[in-house]
Parts: C-alpha cells; sequence; structure tokens
C-alpha cells in the first residue's frame, strides 16, 4: 500500500511539472547590429566597450576589393584587452567557412600581440566564441566566454 501511494504521489507530481510553460523557440536576429546589440548587452566585459561602424571588415583581413557586400557590426574595447564582439553576415563573397578562418586568423593574431604586452589577457582569446549562427558568424572575446558560448548555443 505504501509503495502505491508513493508511485501515486510521483505521478501527480509529474503531471504538475507537465502543466509549466512550455519552452518557446527563440528567433535569431536578422541583423549584424541586432546580433551586436543582443550580444553586447547581455555579456559582461572589463573594459570599456566601443561600437565602430564599417571597421569590421577592414580589421578581420576583408579589404574593399574581395567583394564583401554582407552586413557587418563591431564592438571593441581600447586595446588594453582583446575584448570584441564582430558580426558577419554570410554572402556569395565569403562563406561561413571563410568568414571563420578570418575570425580564427585575427584571433590568433590577438594572442600574439597580448602575450607580448598583457599576457593575463590571453586565456580570453584561448576561450574566445567564433560560432556560425544562422546567416551570420559571429566572433565573441568577453569576460565571460562561457556565458558567450552558451548565449549563442541557443541561436546555433
Amino acid at each position: 500500500m505504501k509503495k502505491i501511494t508513493i508511485l501515486l504521489a510521483v505521478l501527480i507530481l509529474l503531471s504538475f511539472a507537465s502543466c509549466g510553460k512550455s519552452v518557446e523557440k527563440v528567433s535569431a536576429p536578422q541583423t549584424a547590429q541586432a546580433w551586436l546589440d543582443l550580444l553586447s548587452g547581455s555579456l559582461p566585459f572589463d573594459d570599456m566597450m566601443t561600437q565602430i561602424p564599417d571597421r569590421a571588415p577592414s580589421l578581420y583581413g576583408i579589404a574593399d576589393e574581395d567583394g564583401y557586400t554582407g552586413d557587418s557590426a563591431l564592438y571593441i574595447s581600447t586595446n588594453a584587452t582583446p575584448e570584441e564582439i564582430a558580426v558577419f553576415q554570410i554572402d556569395a563573397a565569403f562563406s561561413a567557412e571563410a568568414l571563420t578562418e578570418l575570425a580564427e586568423a585575427r584571433l590568433a593574431r590577438q594572442k600574439e600581440s597580448f602575450a607580448g604586452y598583457a599576457p593575463q589577457e590571453t586565456p580570453k582569446l584561448d576561450s574566445a566564441v567564433v560560432r556560425v549562427c544562422g546567416d551570420f558568424v559571429i566572433v565573441c572575446v568577453c569576460a565571460d566566454n562561457a556565458k558567450a558560448e552558451t548565449l549563442l548555443s541557443v541561436y546555433a
């Protein structure tokens, strides 16, 4: 009898648990600026950050003559830290793979640079997040890259 009572109690609790809110699918931002706003407003940074319009492609090695026409946005530190968010829309000239390679090259250059004058900042670069989310490649280096990874995993 005691086992039946316990089993009944568990079934009742499970039925109450299933009456909760269902998890809603989160729609991904549709522009580079919307991604930048979402990430910059949700993630912690140790440095003062500034949005730099139209600078993301050149900072990541994309020249004007390369034909990149995708939307992009950049949020960057004072260079006391390597913190930044860069968002690139995939386009006909640059695939997700090509943009990811450019991001990895940028991070490698940053690691080399920071190793010389601020080695305490290199762990941020070691755990930097480069993620393809829909039609965008996102690069994030912040004070809590694990949080960035978790946030972006909802959209990947």
